[in-house]
């Protein structure tokens, strides 16, 4: 509404066309590029932990650490607060230092630490500051990987490169909610599910470490 119909510099349709791509050779080059691959598997991790965690959090508050409603529902808030103000922080960083594969593996490796001291924790207000600090460490995740994304994905092929790889982890992610009930269910204890989600930011986010040196 606000920007005009017809720009100075407009492109024409022969602009268009030359640069276009088919859909063939966008898939060719996004699999062929195995950085791709590497923030792939990274956003697999995520997007387990933001499945799982977002499920799971409050019954597992409510049954396994037995916090009364308000309590439940106050610390059910605090963790997507606090994930805000890590994307906040993560991208002020990751456009300070430039380091931005950095940011996303400690972010990822610090929110499967956080999640392993929740299980652990003795009283339940602990266990649930533990949550919300994991929720906080991958906020910070969030707009360094888009990020790099931006930097390695050609530009003529952004959209589809971002769809790939931000669909592939959102189908793996989606599984988390029913592994992690799966575990819970068989061990007989939260405990299973909270170290599922340990088990796959820490894996996860060692895949950034070749990045780490260009990104």
């Amino acid at each position: 509404y606000f920007l005009k119909d017809r720009p100075e510099q407009s492109v024409t349709a022969t602009e268009v066309t030359e640069s276009s791509v088919s859909f063939a050779e966008t898939m060719r080059a996004l699999i062929v590029d195995w950085r791709i691959w590497l923030i792939t598997a990274f956003n697999c991790g995520a997007m387990i932990f933001l499945w799982g965690f977002s499920s799971w959090l409050p019954t597992y508050l409510r049954v396994a650490r037995q916090l009364d409603l308000p309590a439940t529902g106050f610390y059910s808030f605090l963790p997507f607060a606090l994930m805000l103000l890590g994307m906040l922080i993560g991208a002020w960083l990751g456009d300070k230092t430039g380091r931005r594969a950095i940011i996303c593996g400690v972010g990822l490796f610090g929110a499967g630490v956080f999640i392993y001291f929740a299980s652990v924790a003795p009283d339940a207000n602990m266990a649930a500051w533990c949550l919300a600090l994991a929720a906080f460490s991958w906020g910070a995740t969030v707009p360094t990987l888009f990020a790099i994304g931006m930097q390695i994905i050609p530009t003529r092929i952004t959209a589809t490169g971002f769809g790939v790889y931000a669909g592939i982890a959102n189908l793996v992610g989606a599984w988390s909610p029913l592994i992690m009930g799966v575990l819970i269910g068989s061990a007989g204890n939260y405990t299973a599910g909270l170290l599922f989600l340990v088990c796959a930011c820490t894996l996860c986010s060692l895949v950034m470490i070749p990045l780490m040196r260009k990104y």
